[in-house]
């Protein structure tokens, strides 16, 4: 019959139950342990300390055998008292009334007649399909703003639906259409055409 040699087993095992291992055995007597180094450094540490407070100057003790002299605080004499500095004083309140600037003026602002007037429109897509030019056209009329679909032919014989929303006649009323055609995802492209006379 085959024997397992690996696996070893007493008759005396399966009965008595395993030992735990015991504590470790105690460092040598020679050695210092962990606890006793920390303790020298720290007593080292503070008897370092001591003689470093001693060697600042101001801080010397002492001697035994000399009584402690009691210093008195000088008597103040009217000629030691110091006068009181005084304050300065602010003139500000008096100068402020008696100074007066008077602006230059400025006439307004008015555009000059060099400046072509402009109306603003916006361009809100171009398309190939006069369908999907027209199916924009119907969403951006559901947020009340005017739109119009362009039949553009280009050179080469494409024709593009371009979608316009306007023409407004004032920044304040182009920068609300904007914000309408943001808010369903539009981004615009402004273009500023002259004004019709």
């Amino acid at each position: 019959m085959p024997r397992d040699y690996a696996r070893k087993s007493s008759p005396n095992q399966a009965t008595t139950p395993r030992q735990k291992p015991g504590k470790p055995a105690r460092a040598q007597h020679g050695s210092l342990s962990m606890k006793s180094v920390l303790a020298l450094a720290a007593v080292g540490g503070f008897i370092g300390f001591i003689v470093y407070l001693n060697s600042l100057p101001g801080s010397e003790a002492p001697a035994k055998d000399a009584a402690p002299t009691v210093q008195k605080a000088p008597a103040k004499t009217p000629a030691l008292i110091q006068p009181e500095i005084a304050k300065p004083q602010f003139r500000f309140y008096e100068m402020l009334p008696e100074t007066e600037v008077m602006p230059s003026t400025v006439d307004e602002y008015t555009p000059g007649p060099g400046r072509p007037q402009v109306d603003y429109l916006l361009q809100s897509g171009s398309f190939r399909k006069a369908e999907d030019a027209e199916r924009q056209r119907a969403q951006i009329a559901f947020q009340g703003l005017r739109a119009a679909v362009q039949k553009i032919d280009l050179e080469e014989g494409n024709v593009w639906y371009r979608v316009n929303v306007g023409p407004f006649t004032s920044r304040s009323q182009m920068n609300a259409a904007v914000d309408k055609l943001v808010s369903i995802s539009i981004q615009p492209l402004v273009r500023k055409i002259p004004k019709k006379g």
